[in-house]
Formats: C-alpha cells, sequence, structure tokens
C-alpha cells in the first residue's frame, strides 16, 4: 500500500510538472472538432478548461491480443431454447469429446472418482484441465471453448472506451482494457454451477491517452466484473458481488474470482426437474465521473437437472449443471482392440446400411452418425430395462435368430454363440434402436468380449457426459 502511495505521489509530481508544457503545445480549439479517436498527440493539447463537461465510456471487447481494434460490444440476442442451443453449437462446430479408448475398464476407486463429475468445486478450478481447455485456439473467441459437458473457458480482452462530451460532441480520451481467464465448471451432484474468473496480469493495455491521462487518470478508473444468471430469480441466483479495482490493481492481481449460479428445481415442470439457464459476465467501469452503458459477454448455456438415476461405483450423483451449448459426442476407435468389431460394425451400419442385416425390402436408413456440421438424426436415451429397451432386444433377436419377420436368408447368417455376441447398432438403449418404426438396425455377430467392453463404455459415457432419459440427443463418431 505504501509503493502504491509513493507511486501516485511521484506520479502526480512529475506530471505536475509537465502539465504547463503540454497544455500549451497548441491551441486550445483544435480537440473540439475531432469525433474520431485522435492521435496521442493531439490528445495532449487538451486543457484544463475543456475537461469540463459530461464523461461517457462504451464496452468494448476482443481477442487477447487485438488490443488496439477492440469492437463495441453487441446486444444481447436474449434467450435460446434448448433444440435452438444444439443448432447454434453445431455451426460453430461445439462437440463434446468423450473418447472411449481413453477410459479403463479395470479401474476402481481413487481411478474411477477421477474420472466422475466435479463434485467438489474449489476457490480455483481444476489447474490441468484448464490450462488444456485455455490451450485450444478456440478458447479465444466471443464463444469460448466448451472442453466438455463439465468445463467451458475462455480467454478474451474487454474493457472501454472513454470520451468527454465538449461543446456537445463526443471526444475520444483513450481506451483501457484487460485479458483474462474465465471458466465455468458443472456441479455433479448439486443444481450449481461455479463461474471462475482471472484478470491475466501485466495484461492491462492503456490506449490513445494524453500523457498526463495516462498517468493521472485512466489507472484509477474503476472495473468491475460479474458473472451473473439473467434469468428472473424465480428459476436462478447468482451468488457473491461485483469483483471491483482500479484498472492499476487489476494489473497486479492474479488470484480467482468466482460466483456460483444456483438452479430453482421447484421452478420446472419438466421432467428430472429440467431447467436451461443462461448467464454472461457483465463488467461496468466508472468514477471521476465517467458514465455509460455496462458491457457483456455472449450468453452462455447451463442445463440443471434431478434425474436421480446416475451413479458410479456405489456413488449417486442426484441432480447436477453441465455446460449445454455443445453436441454430446460419443467416440470409439478401430484402433481400440477392446471394442475393433464393434466399430467396425457401427461404421458400416452408418456408411453402408444397405450391406447390413437385416436385410431389408426398403433403403435402410440407420440414424446417430457424427457429422460436425449436418443436422442429422442423432439417438436418444431410454431407460435400461424399459419397454422401449426391452422392445428393441426383442426385435434384435427375431434377427440375431432369423426368426419372423427375419427368417431365412432375411436374418443374421448363423455364427459361434460360444465365442461371439449379437450386436446391434443403434443401442439398445435408445428410441432409435431396433423396434423403432421410423429408422432401420443393423446386427452383427462380434467377439463376446469386445460388445461386452462396448456396452461397459456406452455406460460409462451416459454417466460422464449426463445423458438424461429421452432429452439428450447424442451422435456416435467412429475413428481410426
Amino acid at each position: 500500500m505504501k509503493s502504491a502511495v509513493r507511486r501516485r505521489w511521484w506520479t502526480g509530481a512529475v506530471l505536475a510538472g509537465l502539465l504547463p508544457l503540454l497544455t500549451g503545445m497548441t491551441a486550445p480549439g483544435v480537440l473540439a472538432d475531432e469525433t474520431g479517436p485522435p492521435t496521442t498527440r493531439s490528445q495532449a493539447t487538451v486543457t484544463s478548461a475543456r475537461e469540463d463537461g459530461t464523461w461517457r465510456i462504451e464496452p468494448v471487447m476482443g481477442a487477447v491480443e487485438n488490443v488496439e481494434n477492440l469492437r463495441s460490444v453487441p446486444q444481447g440476442k436474449g434467450a435460446s431454447g434448448p433444440q435452438q442451443l444444439v443448432q447454434e453449437a453445431r455451426e460453430r462446430s461445439d462437440h463434446a469429446y468423450a473418447d472411449t479408448s481413453k477410459v479403463d475398464l479395470t479401474q476402481e476407486g481413487a481411478k474411477a472418482e477421477a474420472l466422475a463429475p466435479p463434485s467438489q468445486l474449489g476457490q480455483k478450478p481444476p489447474s490441468k484441465k484448464t490450462k488444456q481447455c485455455l490451450a485450444k485456439q478456440t478458447s479465444n473467441t466471443v464463444w469460448g471453448e466448451t472442453y466438455d459437458r463439465w468445463m467451458w473457458c475462455q480467454k478474451y480482452r474487454i474493457g472501454f472506451k472513454y470520451y468527454l462530451k465538449v461543446n456537445n460532441r463526443d471526444v475520444y480520451k483513450g481506451s483501457v482494457s484487460l485479458a483474462y481467464n474465465m471458466v465455468t465448471v458443472g456441479h455433479g451432484k448439486t443444481r450449481t454451477a461455479r463461474t471462475y474468473f482471472q484478470a491475466r496480469q501485466g495484461s492491462v493495455a492503456y490506449d490513445d491517452w494524453n500523457l498526463v491521462d495516462r498517468y493521472a487518470t485512466a489507472p484509477y478508473l474503476n472495473f468491475s466484473v460479474i458473472a451473473e444468471c439473467i434469468q428472473d430469480a424465480k428459476y436462478c441466483q447468482t451468488v457473491r458481488g461485483a469483483a471491483e479495482h482500479t484498472w492499476e490493481d487489476w494489473d497486479v492481481h492474479k488470484e480467482w474470482k468466482y460466483w456460483d449460479t444456483y438452479s430453482h428445481e421447484e421452478a420446472s415442470t419438466a421432467k428430472d426437474k429440467v431447467l436451461f439457464h443462461q448467464w454472461h459476465l457483465r463488467w461496468k467501469g466508472g468514477g471521476n465521473g465517467y458514465h455509460g452503458p455496462d458491457g457483456t459477454t455472449a450468453e452462455r448455456t447451463i442445463r440443471c437437472d434431478s434425474a436421480n438415476y446416475f451413479q458410479s461405483f456405489g456413488v449417486r450423483y442426484p441432480k447436477a449443471c453441465v455446460n449445454y451449448d455443445v453436441v454430446p459426442r460419443l467416440t470409439y476407435r478401430i484402433s481400440d482392440a477392446r471394442v475393433r468389431g464393434v466399430a467396425r460394425h457401427i461404421r458400416t451400419a452408418q456408411n453402408e446400411p444397405t450391406k447390413t442385416y437385416p436385410i431389408e425390402f426398403d433403403p435402410k436408413v440407420i440414424p446417430g452418425k457424427f457429422t460436425g456440421t449436418r443436422d442429422d438424426r442423432g439417438l436418444r436415451r431410454v431407460p435400461d430395462n424399459g419397454v422401449e429397451s426391452k422392445a428393441n432386444e426383442d426385435i434384435k433377436k427375431t434377427a440375431c435368430e432369423r426368426k419372423a419377420p427375419y427368417e431365412g436368408w432375411r436374418g443374421l447368417p448363423p455364427f459361434n454363440t460360444k465365442t461371439h455376441d449379437c450386436d446391434e447398432y443403434p443401442f439398445a438403449s435408445t428410441a432409435e434402436g431396433a423396434a423403432s418404426w421410423d429408422w432401420a438396425f443393423s446386427v452383427r455377430a462380434v467377439p463376446y468380449s469386445e460388445n461386452r467392453a462396448a456396452g461397459a463404455l456406452l455406460t460409462w459415457y451416459y454417466f460422464s457426459d449426463r445423458i438424461l432419459y429421452g432429452q439428450d440427443e447424442f451422435w456416435v463418431q467412429i475413428r481410426d
């Protein structure tokens, strides 16, 4: 604190000596006719008499490195519905990437806990995962990066342009901005999401100010931020107030600020008490007579639910909030020997359905393929051992065992049932399975162990991406 006082005293003393020189460089009328950003030289001609009047601020934003070309903040587009959110995510190529080849099927205890949804939110976001998320190029965009359903991140730059009204005209004075890291983590056991914010140390940039205001005014203007739910408090509530510092102080603070968004399940009449909440980061400026509109980032969406059918290793996860601006994607790899036969089967079913069993009289159309951008039909989970799942199993067996209506050549050729299983796609645990009236299906004999492994990994995927019954479309990708 003492060093800051001495620094401000020293700055003031130096500027006091420079002020007569700066204000006497040109005639006072030079700046009055300027409407755009003037040069540093022309700004330095402002006299103390010209400083009378009202002040205005304009929120700006841009990529971390885009200090000199920050753009005005657009008005919020308003809340989007669930289907629109998925479509917007597809257009941005935001895809939650769940790679089954990285999952150890033999794990127990601590290893399983490491893959479980977050159940404790600390004062800082998870270090390793945060670094991986922020390292992605898409994190430095207006939409940020949805790393998976449990983490979203962004590194970006926000700030203000400052104007002084002189003779009824706005005269640009300069801009100040900072770069930041922001992370939103969903909670796996409660209807909560925590948003973390960190100003990047040394990132505050002062542009276009005259020499006096650059050191005597701009560093001491106030800047505050808060992550907030934009819906009515009946549906969601953000806890903790705004974080506020001067620009000078923001430049040396590197600790994480955070805010919690709580979802009120009693406000939902939907299945599993589902609610969708949109939030944004709001920043304000002011002090020293400056006034103007707040800035807000693009709205992001979380989905909160009270589905009580999620558990892993005996641990229940009855409620949760996840990042929703994403296309859920399950990935199997042919290079993963544990599921190779199943992966090859799905690839054939998706790409060449007419080459699959059972043989149909009409062209076969099989849904669920992940394309990244096309609006193809996904798959929807149904309860295990439920009516739809059982119906899917029954129809599958008729094709696997060459029974009506798939008797004879239309059904799957005989196979060794001691070493192989009859695998089906779409999965029996989806509404698009074998019993669906709208879609075709495929069966193939695959090694017993591979079918069991693929089934276990599908169960893991449902859990890890919190795929709800009937409400979450997801897609399947097969990679080499």
